[in-house]
């Protein structure tokens, strides 16, 4: 991943607003702040440091997926996911809508096996002078909408942490499409902070290349990338999300997917409970 020249510490005194605008742009909480002394206005050199931190907004790349993989009842099944588009999109959305308001627990997990490795995800974060562990260990999701070809949502990003102590971490709009052989999931980029002073802005986005509507378990590669005043970091993993509440409509979904007897199968027994 690109990393980007660190912001020195005298910039500290900008506050910025608690979300990060649409399309990855910054807003400044200050405002326009009159100099009781001498009057000036400070709004250029707000403008001037406001120019330099969307300048080192965080960037991810999103891989493309080689075999998507549909879980079933007995059985895994690789797909082309372009022929089962809208089932797929239709299916997550009633996943997720059932969960709506969960906390949505992950796991690092390996990706032959689909089986969870450790807790969460973690990333190493240059935080200043302290260098640290971030972690994430669930997601929310809400406010769906699904069209032709695309799923919408916001998801929740408050169950995050840096070496131990929770960050505030703002909630992000993503769009899901049936892209580059799996379902890729863009991202607004949001906006984090840590004990009052670390103020970065994370951007993330995921390929989906594991579904099993019937267990509430979607497996993704996760691409994260940080950065902020003084903050730098990221990095990238596979990542299972396992969703408690799984409606019944979901229970049999291998027959939406049926294949022809010719399409290669995977034996389900490799597969994480």
């Amino acid at each position: 991943m690109n990393r980007r020249t660190l912001l020195p510490m005298n910039l500290l005194n900008i506050g910025i607003s608690s979300s990060v605008l649409r399309r990855g742009s910054l807003r400044a909480s200050c405002g326009y702040h009159r100099d009781r002394q001498n009057g000036h206005l400070r709004m250029p050199l707000l403008l001037a440091i406001l120019w330099v931190l969307t300048g080192c907004v965080a960037r991810v790349d999103i891989p493309p997926v080689d075999q998507f993989i549909v879980g079933s009842t007995m059985h895994t099944k690789m797909i082309d996911a372009s022929k089962y588009a809208q089932q797929l999109l239709s299916d997550m959305y009633i996943l997720m809508k059932a969960n709506e308001g969960e906390k949505v627990p992950l796991c690092t997990a390996s990706k032959d096996s689909r089986q969870c490795i450790k807790e969460g995800v973690r990333v190493f974060v240059q935080g200043g002078i302290i260098p640290g562990m971030g972690k994430r260990t669930s997601y929310g999701f809400s406010n769906f909408m699904l069209g032709e070809g695309r799923l919408d949502f916001t998801k929740d990003n408050s169950g995050t942490t840096f070496i131990g102590t929770p960050m505030f971490t703002g909630s992000n709009s993503c769009r899901v499409y049936v892209k580059n052989g799996g379902l890729q999931v863009e991202m607004d980029r949001y906006y984090a902070n840590w004990a009052g002073i670390g103020n970065m802005v994370m951007a993330e986005g995921w390929a989906i290349d594991y579904f099993d509507p019937g267990k509430g378990i979607i497996g993704l590669h996760l691409e994260l990338d940080i950065a902020g005043i003084l903050t730098l970091g990221g990095g990238s993993s596979y990542v299972l999300l396992k969703f408690p509440r799984v409606p019944e409509s979901l229970l049999h979904a291998e027959f939406k997917y049926d294949l022809p007897k010719s399409a290669p199968s995977i034996n389900r027994s490799h597969i994480s409970e």
